[in-house]
């Protein structure tokens, strides 16, 4: 069973995921990729931390870390190749591949194509409207109204580009996914209940 989810920031798409991910009983894969992309590569996970689809935000913080905690690790004269093209592609490999090895919840990193011809995958899109999606990241940050509008509209704007530039895809098209929620409507327990209900009828016998 795979549930692969694409979300707007404030719209509780981990939360969703983690809701299904425990009613299913199986694996939740979000900000996990991070630390498994630095261990295929020898970087010091616990110094690598990338919370959206940024991908050169993450290129830089994963060079810093690696250059910080292992500054012999790369003479001056040789520049190891943390190209963004690198990351992705290695992203998806690990993505895949723990698709095909067990039944998994996993959350962005244009997932939901990457997995599109997984037998049974559901693809959700969880998004909210901007009043629900700023008060949801107010109360987890602690944040001011335009301080969270802000991150909305730059994080909106990197997943976006993220998809057109690796997956030539336009990131809120519905055609993208089975199952659009809407989390600041239905709330983030409903949502999971309707993603949940979809999966058994994807995998019927697979899920009790």
């Amino acid at each position: 069973m795979i549930v692969a989810i694409a979300r707007e920031l404030g719209a509780g798409g981990h939360e969703v995921g983690e809701r299904i991910a425990a009613t299913l009983g199986v694996e939740l894969l979000d900000n996990q990729i991070v630390d498994l992309v630095a261990g295929k590569i020898g970087a010091p996970a616990s110094y690598v931390a990338a919370r959206d689809e940024s991908v050169e935000t993450f290129a830089e913080r994963l060079f810093q870390a690696i250059s910080t905690a292992q500054p012999e690790a790369y003479p001056a004269d040789v520049s190891p190749d943390w190209s963004e093209e690198r990351l992705v592609r290695l992203t998806g490999d690990i993505i895949r591949e723990r698709a095909r090895s067990r039944s998994l919840v996993v959350i962005g990193r244009g997932a939901p194509l990457l997995l599109k011809d997984v037998p049974g995958a559901l693809r959700v899109f969880v998004l909210a409207d901007a009043e629900a999606r700023a008060r949801r990241l107010m109360a987890r940050q602690g944040c001011a109204r335009e301080d969270a509008l802000k991150q909305m509209k730059v994080s909106d704007q990197h997943r976006a580009a993220y998809m057109k530039q690796y997956y030539n895809a336009d990131w809120r098209d519905p055609h993208l996914y089975d199952l659009t929620l809407n989390s600041g409507a239905l709330g983030v327990e409903t949502a999971a209940r309707i993603a949940v209900e979809c999966v058994r009828v994807l995998n019927p016998g697979a899920v009790g």
